[in-house]
């Protein structure tokens, strides 16, 4: 407080702050907000409630600078009205004086990552510093000059009136550029006194505080994955801003009129409770972060800049708060498992895939340029959680850890990152145990490479990865990447510490914490290993102007040598160097049959198959014998991910399409001991499949 107070000059600017407006200006995470930033810090200390600052509350010094920060920026204001949306264009040229960016996001907003550009331009106006005015002057209440609450209900009230004009280029608001928007209507009618602005802006964000099932929908999907612009996966940065605007809103409202109604309570909680398994711990230093998978162009700010990629950006304690303000047991339940304090990452693995629903990721605000194969089926493995932690400058974007990729086939550029995947079949099947993934793959621009690739996810903490129907049109070699991430001791292949080169008989691999064993009767891949320092610059991959960064990487990747036949391998994360060989000599998994048109996978040792079948027709497999029991043969009449437990015979079922309404199973037993689920060597079941915005997900049904 006192540095603040100190070097806030006569003008009312802070020196060491970047004011660089309108064209000039950085379009993402724009210097000039930390202006307003301060101000809300200095606001609440006289407001009082800001902790350790109690002196402050009321002085009139500390009130006066206050008005000298914010009239310096008040009395530069844009006057211009078409740089709201605008900025950089002949509406509103670059000579137009005042505070102002290309991007709307900072005219109209918030504090949050930035907004969906229009044709990638712009996005700050109607949301970052608005946000920010509409704090400040609440605090600030009635000790606001006429002049400056003029300023102040200008700001806000032409943020909140895009609700009624709309945004250049922006087709509409949704997602958590509506509650955002909501909030500083909020902030404008608790000032004013306006109880019919606040509950119209609470209207707004009950409206859209509900499921969305259209595809590529903004906003909290059924299954409660978060999407925001058009398509894009982002519980981590666009659902970390939406869940603040609801906490914030709900814990305010709640002995009020302007509570949310049942429904939309239901539909946060649904946010809330997948939010949680994207999250996973870092215990090194005990933070929690969000995954890879779901930051999408967020992944190219170091933890420096204090963004989704440094930590979740959530208040936990408003979590708490909100659940016994909701008597909310699955709210409950999710703060107490982020707080646990926990030994490992304990948040397993995601994949990161791409469908004709969804949207690979973006390069906007020239973030993400290298970010094409984000999606590709990207896979992370968190032991400790600090595997991957600032390393994406440095890396190599050919190599994300999980993709199989036609390496450097696709140029990486801005202006190509951002596509929607063609192949319909992704998706998978679920126990709530265990589960198994698929995804057929195509290069969205240029259609030259094709793959299907399972990923089935066993009992024990074992990974089971088939690939399979690989055709490639380029030149280019067709890798399956096994990971790249921060060296941690040795490699071993073969049981024998080894560095960087190829190896073409390569029965295992172990570093870090995490290990992988390889079908040596197939001789159609070999594994490569690259390690040692890597040096990169975080300017080329976003807006940060941290210096160039070297990190010392572990990278691993099959070489598929001969694309025409399939390959496997497994993973045995979270393990000790000689707890991995042990796991790995006692694994009882069996490859049935690996062809791209099915994929099927026993699990002796726990009685489990796993099937997925990948053509429209469907088609059959055989489950061998296990202890003497008949084979079994399982036929199915469509696109299925399968899981079949033989020792109760369970079976749970998905289209990975979300095409289908209903489909059926057939059960064949062959020459042997009658399973337990009863005397009939055949059993159907006929199913009917989840639609609208729960298609895709797994139904499951017994055979006894």
């Amino acid at each position: 407080m006192s540095h603040r107070l100190s070097t806030l000059t006569l003008n009312g600017s802070w020196p060491d702050v970047n004011y660089a407006t309108g064209c000039d200006a950085q379009q993402a995470s724009w210097p000039a907000q930390s202006h307003w930033s301060r101000i809300n810090t200095l606001a609440a200390a006289w407001h009082g409630g800001l902790k350790n600052a109690n002196q402050y509350v009321g002085d009139t010094q500390l009130r006066a600078a206050i008005s000298s920060a914010i009239n310096f920026w008040f009395s530069q204001d844009f006057t211009v009205s078409a740089c709201l949306d605008l900025g950089g264009t002949t509406a509103c040229p670059c000579s137009t004086p005042g505070f102002w960016n290309e991007n709307w996001f900072s005219n109209v907003g918030q504090s949050r990552s930035f907004q969906f550009k229009s044709s990638l331009a712009r996005t700050f106006q109607v949301i970052l510093i608005p946000t920010w005015v509409g704090q400040v002057c609440l605090l600030l209440g009635d000790s606001l000059t006429a002049s400056e609450q003029s300023s102040c209900m200008l700001m806000t009230g032409r943020a909140y009136n895009t609700f009624q004009t709309g945004i250049s280029g922006v087709s509409a608001i949704t997602g958590a550029n509506t509650l955002d928007i909501a909030s500083i209507g909020i902030d404008l009618g608790l000032s004013t006194s306006n109880a019919t602005l606040v509950s119209d802006a609470y209207t707004r964000a009950h409206v859209e505080l509900t499921i969305k099932d259209g595809i590529k929908a903004d906003g909290i999907r059924a299954d409660g994955s978060f999407g925001q612009h058009a398509g894009i996966i982002y519980n981590g940065n666009y659902g970390k801003d939406y869940a603040n605007d609801v906490l914030a809103l709900e814990i305010a409202a709640d002995v009020t009129q302007f509570k949310a109604g049942e429904a939309s309570q239901e539909t946060f909680t649904t946010l809330l409770d997948a939010s949680q398994w994207m999250i996973f711990r870092n215990v090194v230093t005990g933070g929690l972060h969000w995954d890879f998978v779901i930051l999408g162009r967020i992944i190219s700010l170091p933890v420096s800049l204090n963004q989704a990629s440094a930590n979740l950006k959530i208040n936990s304690t408003q979590i708490q708060v909100l659940a016994q303000l909701w008597n909310s047991s699955t709210i409950s339940r999710v703060y107490n498992n982020l707080s646990q304090n926990t030994t490992d990452a304990n948040a397993g693995a995601l994949q990161g895939n791409q469908s004709h629903d969804n949207i690979n990721t973006e390069c906007t605000n020239s973030q993400n340029p290298f970010g094409f194969h984000l999606a590709d089926g990207a896979l992370y493995t968190y032991v400790q959680g600090n595997e991957y932690e600032d390393i994406f400058a440095a890396w190599d974007w050919n190599l994300i850890p999980g993709i199989t990729v036609d390496y450097d086939a696709t140029p990486l550029t801005c202006s190509t990152t951002r596509k929607t995947g063609t192949q319909p079949l992704v998706g998978g099947a679920s126990d709530g145990s265990i589960g198994v993934a698929a995804m057929r793959y195509e290069t969205p621009t240029t259609k030259t490479l094709n793959w299907r690739k399972t990923w089935f996810f066993l009992e024990d903490d074992v990974q089971f990865v088939m690939v399979a129907k690989i055709t490639s049109s380029t030149s280019a070699p067709v890798f399956s990447v096994l990971d790249q991430r921060r060296r941690s001791g040795d490699v071993f292949v073969n049981g024998v510490t080894v560095g960087s080169g190829n190896f073409t008989s390569a029965l295992s691999l172990w570093h870090g914490g995490v290990g992988y064993t390889f079908n040596t009767s197939n001789p159609s891949t070999s594994l490569s290993l690259q390690l040692g320092n890597r040096t990169g610059s975080w300017e080329s991959i976003g807006t940060a102007t941290d210096p160039p960064t070297t990190v010392d990487l572990f990278a691993a990747w099959l070489n598929h040598t001969d694309i025409t036949s399939s390959a496997s391998y497994v993973i045995y994360p979270g393990t000790t160097f000689a707890s991995f060989q042990k796991k790995s000599q006692a694994s009882q998994l069996q490859s049935i049959r690996n062809d791209g048109s099915i994929s099927a996978l026993l699990d002796v040792a726990h009685n489990t198959a796993m099937l997925v079948f990948w053509v429209n027709t469907g088609g059959s497999v055989t489950i061998p014998s296990i202890a003497g029991n008949a084979p079994v043969t399982v036929k199915s009449t469509g696109n299925s991910a399968v899981i079949v437990r033989t020792d109760t015979w369970v079976v749970t079922i998905s289209d990975p399409t979300q095409l289908l309404t209903n489909i059926t199973l057939n059960f064949t037993l062959g020459a042997g001991s009658i399973p337990s689920w009863g005397t009939d060597s055949f059993k159907v079941l006929e199913i009917n499949l989840p639609t609208g915005g729960i298609a895709g997900s797994s139904v499951t049904q017994s055979l006894v």
